[in-house]
């Protein structure tokens, strides 16, 4: 039987409380851990608390070592796979995008709700992965190993006991998971853009993903998301929202969610990014906050903001978020995406998403927590918000997260068409 720590660092770490372009939920999970003292390799289903033993003994601890990675004393390693064609086959191209993005929020979330457990972890993207990918046969199969999150020994609970463990260790037996041609092909597309790191990271570090300023207009004390000990009612309980009603908003709540960016999270990437976030607070309840603020810098630009038909159109039409009280962009400068498919860069796209769908995660907790609602979406007319937002000529948005009053009664029309993808295994 697999041990109840294994089962604690992923099943109730609520890894899917996240928002997800389409639900379309494009990852999976697989586990690292001991079992009876042998190192032992797991493919998780949290969704139905199943895991499959894949590999044990010699086999795990040769990939462990070439990958430059160790299980933590009595805890486990949380390995987050991609599987894009859950995107790309109902979004196109752009639909590795969103992967990587969907990616961040889980990855960003377990970290979250493991420290929310008392069990604070660290997340690792920078290192070699060839050998782990075999391993958990990923490449055969149309995944990609996106990151690695070391979680040390939890609190006991008894929520170990609604999981099952099966024995897949026959690989014949098993068989390849994949469903069609059309999904090798759709991988087989993406050469080039799965590149690693070519700078390995040994060492996290706790810090920001980015850098925010909120310039005194919150207390030191209202940074952040807070005690840690709420983090997990915050992550059980966030919802997104389908639309907006318009009304303004006070401009205490807004920047208390956007706090929140200042959370640190323990990674192996550097302290300096490329990203920068801009926000347009265009609905604010009282005069005098509305305005673009470039939080890297604490720059301050009154002027002409949005409005609701402008909002509309850079949403790319979708009406129910025109009421958007506050917009937040995650933008980076195009140069710096050149080398984002290679080793080259000092960040590729897989680390400077991951920054984004992370950033994004916490923005979500700190809204549900100001009691404002949110929602972020992936298509959006960049040229247009470059100007609204009086954005450098040469940035590339990589996301937008929406703030204000929700309105339930709204649709999320993502969600109206199913992609074949959906609910497919």
């Amino acid at each position: 039987m697999l041990t109840s720590k294994a089962n604690r660092s992923c099943g109730s770490y609520a890894a899917r409380a996240v928002p997800s372009a389409g639900a379309l939920y494009p990852y999976e999970f697989a586990v690292l851990t001991g079992e009876d003292g042998v190192p032992t390799a797991f493919r998780v289903d949290a969704d139905r608390r199943t895991c499959a033993r894949v590999a044990a003994g010699a086999a795990v601890a040769a990939a462990l070592d070439a990958s430059d990675l160790a299980v933590p004393e009595g805890g486990a390693l949380v390995v987050t796979l991609t599987r894009p064609w859950l995107s790309m086959r109902k979004y196109g191209d752009r639909g590795y995008l969103y992967t990587q993005l969907d990616a961040g929020h889980a990855a960003g979330n377990l970290l979250l709700a493991a420290a929310g457990r008392g069990a604070a972890g660290a997340l690792r993207l920078r290192f070699p992965r060839e050998s782990l990918s075999q391993l958990l046969e990923a490449d055969e199969n149309c995944r990609e190993i996106h990151s690695v999150t070391l979680l040390p020994a939890g609190p006991a609970d008894d929520s170990w006991t609604r999981w099952t463990v099966h024995d897949a260790t026959d690989r014949e037996g098993r068989g390849p998971t994949w469903r069609s041609w059309l999904e090798r092909t759709c991988w087989d597309s993406l050469a080039g853009w799965t590149g690693h790191s070519a700078v390995p990271a040994r060492h996290t570090v706790a810090a920001p993903l980015a850098r925010v300023r909120t310039d005194g207009r919150l207390p030191a004390a209202d940074s952040g998301l807070g005690d840690a000990s709420a983090w997990s009612e915050l992550i059980g309980t966030r919802a997104s929202s389908k639309a907006f009603t318009g009304a303004p908003v006070p401009a205490a709540a807004v920047w208390q969610a956007v706090s929140a960016l200042t959370t640190p999270l323990e990674t192996d990437l550097p302290g300096t990014t490329a990203l920068s976030a801009t926000l347009v607070l265009r609905s604010a309840a009282e005069p005098g906050h509305d305005a673009v603020y470039r939080l890297d810098t604490g720059e301050r630009r009154p002027g002409r903001l949005p409005s609701t038909d402008e909002v509309a159109r850079a949403c790319m039409q979708q009406r129910a978020l025109a009421g958007a009280a506050a917009i937040l962009l995650l933008h980076v400068p195009r140069t710096s995406l050149a080398g984002a498919g290679s080793a080259a860069g000092a960040e590729n796209l897989r680390e400077l998403a991951f920054r984004c769908g992370a950033l994004g995660q916490l923005l979500y907790l700190g809204a549900h927590r100001a009691r404002v609602g949110v929602t972020a979406i992936g298509g959006f007319d960049t040229p247009l918000w470059r100007t609204l937002a009086g954005l450098p000529e040469d940035d590339e948005i990589l996301y937008a997260l929406l703030l204000g009053r929700p309105d339930d009664s709204g649709i999320k029309f993502d969600r109206l068409a199913m992609a074949h993808a959906q609910n497919e295994r």
